[in-house]
């Protein structure tokens, strides 16, 4: 688990520094410039004590109004409140909700980010990373959901956020408030490096706010991984 958890960690920390990567449709850029879009003017709602990271049930994303729990949700659930793939049908890496997943193995998009899903109607998406965890295979829209990752590219699309009312666009001491005080090493159970907090229990799963803007203090990106990896990672 160990191993998995630092692998998990390079991913991250790789993508965050990565100014773009471009092959096409099926690519996005990371450090992306400020959207034009209006945030949300959003009231963070901090409990009385640091949230325990060992409770599963914090692991969730709200979009506009529908709770989804990431310890027991599949990529249907999103297909459910709107959500759907945009790839090019004419791409030898197409793939779609009924896309076969191997038994026991991480959903392959074809490249090394997750599957886009696009809110319907408009050009936002959050990228989704599945997993099939059972000895047969699955279509893609059965898979469960190893992690959510979203930025601020979905302006105002859509209402997004996760535990306590925290999305794109928080601050640092509003990420404290919810999650406690961050430690200075980059392996402890918090950490902190490369304008990203990283806070994560083992076992469990991990919240990450990428790409902090130098003029106004605010996170531009997070992610939310569940602790869910095939046997064979």
């Amino acid at each position: 688990m160990k191993k998995i958890t630092i692998l998990i960690l390079t991913f991250f920390l790789t993508l965050s520094l990565l100014t773009s990567v471009s092959s096409g449709n099926n690519n996005f850029t990371t450090n992306a410039p400020a959207s034009t879009n209006q945030l949300i003017n959003r009231v963070v709602e901090a409990p009385d004590k640091p949230l325990d990271l060992t409770d599963d049930s914090i692991y969730f994303v709200i979009i506009n109004s529908v709770k989804i729990n990431l310890q027991e949700a599949t990529v249907q659930n999103f297909l459910n409140i709107g959500f759907v793939f945009n790839e090019d049908r004419d791409d030898e890496d197409y793939f779609d909700e009924n896309s076969e997943v191997a038994a026991n193995s991480a959903a392959d998009y074809g490249y090394n980010f997750g599957a886009r899903l696009y809110k319907e109607g408009t050009k936002a998406y959050i990228e989704v990373y599945a997993v099939n965890l059972t000895n047969r295979s699955l279509p893609l829209k059965d898979c469960e959901i190893s992690t959510v990752y979203f930025d601020e590219r979905i302006g105002s699309a859509f209402d997004i956020s996760i535990v306590c009312n925290l999305s794109y666009g928080c601050t640092e001491d509003e990420i404290k408030s919810v999650f406690g005080e961050i430690a200075n090493d980059i392996f402890s159970e918090t950490a902190y490096k490369n304008n990203q907090i990283r806070y994560f229990a083992e076992g469990h799963g991990e919240f990450w706010f990428l790409t902090k803007d130098s003029g106004t203090g605010v996170f531009r990106q997070i992610g939310v991984h569940t602790a869910k990896t095939p046997a064979l990672w």
